[in-house]
């Protein structure tokens, strides 16, 4: 529809059809305008429950037989300390996939989006970061700056490991350096 914001397919959900497994019960949408107020017009369409979180701009939409999805609003995060709740500014779908943990979760596929009457996004795989060459060649690497993805967030060592498990992945070297130092670990 006119004035519909651009809305794209984000992460596990992208990465598992590339590789061709069966994804969980949730999608996650990147919402470049406000993810609140589509989630709850579509949570109203679609009979499901709508949890928000204006700090974050952010909502799941829970739906009775146990599915959801998550939308959020594009942003950029900053963190005050390691481990603390980020500070968020609206951005692009650019902007969010940079803040992503790994390359083969910082991939986009536009769903929807209208932009002065012209479809944008809609179809266009986006992947900064070249999350699906890392898949391709079977890594796992850190978006950015490796070492301060993991003072950001402690748990995102324990996702490396998981995900590194579950897909066959090797964690690339400047990656697990700096997952041993986030740990405190000697090389």
């Amino acid at each position: 529809p006119a004035g519909a914001p651009r809305t794209s397919l984000v992460g596990g959900a992208v990465r598992d059809a590339i590789l061709g497994v069966p994804h969980g019960p949730d999608l996650d949408l990147v919402v470049e305008g406000d993810a609140i107020s589509l989630a709850r017009d579509i949570g109203r369409a679609l009979g499901g429950r709508v949890v928000a979180h204006e700090r974050f701009g952010t909502a799941r939409i829970e739906f009775a037989h146990g599915r959801h999805v998550d939308m959020v609003t594009a942003r950029r995060e900053t963190y005050a300390a390691p481990g603390a709740l980020p500070d968020v500014t609206p951005g692009d779908i650019d902007d969010d996939l940079a803040r992503r943990d790994f390359t083969v979760n910082a991939m986009a596929f536009g769903l929807a989006g209208d932009e002065g009457g012209d479809p944008v996004m809609n179809g266009a795989f986006v992947d900064p970061h070249g999350g699906r060459e890392d898949l391709d060649a079977r890594v796992l690497r850190a978006v950015g700056n490796a070492a301060e993805r993991f003072k950001e967030d402690a748990l995102r060592t324990l996702r490396a490991a998981r995900f590194a498990s579950r897909f066959q992945l090797t964690i690339e070297p400047v990656t697990a350096a700096a997952i041993r130092d986030a740990a405190g670990l000697t090389s």
